[in-house]
């Protein structure tokens, strides 16, 4: 698998140690990505960076945070505290077209994302 610098992988180092972060320079004759580390089963390699063969790395799957309301009504309320009107009517019409996929999809199949106030207390 081709990697690219940025990527962000999850993996396994040469001492077996499970690690999650993004890779900064690669070395394709070799086949090694260089990875710093955010996440890790040994927290001494976190915020390092570490040599691991391509092969033994998968890229991480992400979430498009911008399909999800949760994530959205976070960035509009950073908007408002901007300032960008721009901004949030760009996120406001992604809310209402959201708004509208869920109701016609009503079969509940979207991940349960946790609520937050506006305190960023949970509920």
């Amino acid at each position: 698998m081709g990697f690219a610098i940025s990527d962000w992988v999850q993996g396994r180092t040469k001492d077996g140690e499970l690690i999650q972060g993004f890779i900064t320079s690669l070395n394709e004759r070799q086949n090694i990505a260089t990875v710093y580390v955010v996440q890790s089963d040994h927290d001494a390699a976190v915020g390092t960076t570490v040599a691991v063969l391509s092969s033994w790395l998968k890229e991480q799957p992400t979430l498009q945070v911008l399909d999800y309301e949760e994530p959205i009504m976070d960035f509009i309320e950073l908007a408002l505290a901007t300032r960008d009107s721009e901004w949030f009517a760009e996120l406001t019409e992604r809310l209402h077209a959201i708004a509208e996929k869920q109701e016609q999809n009503a079969d509940g199949s979207a991940p349960i994302l946790h609520g937050r106030n506006r305190l960023g207390q949970f509920y």
